[in-house]
């Protein structure tokens, strides 16, 4: 009897050939939905509104080239520099998705940091990212916006690590300006985390949930040591599983990331930094700062005005935390704001809210 062996030799090699042609064909969807461009604003006869401004760049920040994205639709409107999280997670695009209009209010600098997103680059040293690296660099870009829009001061406003990074930065230079937004307002970060440690534990013994309480079994929360990278991602899965995280609503990791690559103001490189980025950045001392810094301690008082917007829900960065600290800073106005159906992103999850206390606190 004769063995018929050349039609299943054929087998993995049409399988392979299958793969390879989805794989190109998914980088050719990506490639063309990615070129890294973004539409200008346009008035209803399609024209530009004059002292508008939608544009990517890309300058030489701190010796390196970094990414920022500027969007504004009047001239008239201050400047405002947008600190994002992480450090390494870029937050352009799910302002836009959630529809947040600060350049209705703004012109708004969206700055990539440091080896996140559009300044992601495998050359950079994990160690070259410390705080005062950052804040420096924060310096640099919001001389950039003075010189380039014409203003003695601006607005600054930072999420999460931005807010950390925000506080330090208008400490050291209060005279660049206006007013600080701390959202999210990071404190004393390692005591936040011994909290929310012990509020998923409680949460899932109360849900029956073996699965999570078998994980966090796992790890002891001391000193800072203990706050490890395979920590934190189990920490954000927990807790945005919970209601208490990034989002009160939980978002899927999935549609996070769908929301990046439908962001043809990325390109593969950029999409591909955002992912690298995010990861770096927990290895950084930029990182290990925030765990190593109490705020209630090491700077109570600033001399611009300050708004701190905290998520009611908030256990990822403690709203009692937050609150507590805002109590004891010294500023020439502060005030504080609880979003009750928020957790971490309250600009994000309350958006209109958000913009209400812009226009009618801040501002004025």
């Amino acid at each position: 009897m004769k063995k018929h062996t050349k039609p299943l030799m054929k087998v993995p090699g049409i399988i392979l050939a299958s793969l390879l042609g989805i794989v190109l064909v998914l980088f050719l969807v990506l490639w063309a939905w990615s070129p890294g461009k973004i539409d200008p604003y346009l008035d209803e006869e399609g024209h530009v509104p004059e002292g508008s401004v939608s544009e990517i760049l890309r300058l030489e920040i701190g010796g390196m080239e970094q990414g920022m994205i500027l969007k504004g639709k009047s001239g008239q409107n201050p400047v405002l520099l947008f600190l994002h999280g992480g450090p390494g997670n870029p937050e352009y695009v799910m302002a836009k998705e959630s529809s947040v209009g600060l350049e209705d209010a703004f012109t708004v600098c969206w700055w990539e940091q440091r080896g996140g997103g559009m300044s992601y680059s495998p050359s950079i040293p994990a160690e070259s990212m410390t705080l005062e690296q950052m804040v420096s660099d924060t310096v640099e870009v919001t001389n950039y916006l003075r010189g380039r829009f014409g203003v003695d001061k601006i607005y600054l406003a930072g999420h999460s690590w931005g807010s950390f990074l925000g506080v330090h930065t208008v400490s050291q230079y209060p005279e660049l300006y206006a007013a600080f937004i701390g959202i999210g307002q990071v404190t004393d970060q390692l005591e936040s985390e011994k909290l929310g440690y012990d509020h998923m534990l409680g949460t899932a013994k109360a849900q029956g949930d073996k699965k999570s309480l078998d994980k966090l079994a796992k790890y002891t929360l001391a000193g800072p040591e203990s706050i490890t990278t395979e920590y934190l991602m189990l920490r954000s899965s927990i807790l945005g599983k919970q209601g208490n995280g990034v989002y009160h609503i939980p978002r899927s990791a999935l549609s996070l990331l769908l929301s990046v690559l439908r962001a043809k103001e990325y390109t593969l490189s950029d999409i591909y930094g955002y992912a690298m980025g995010s990861l770096l950045s927990l290895k950084s001392p930029a990182n290990e700062a925030v765990m190593a810094t109490n705020l209630r301690e090491t700077l109570t008082e600033v001399d611009v005005p300050v708004y701190i917007c905290h998520g009611a829900y908030d256990r990822q960065v403690s709203y009692a935390l937050a609150k507590e600290y805002f109590e004891l800073l010294e500023a020439p106005e502060k005030r504080f704001y609880t979003f009750e159906r928020s957790a971490h992103s309250p600009f994000l999850e309350e958006p209109e809210e958000f913009m209400r206390i812009i226009r009618e606190d801040v501002l004025p």
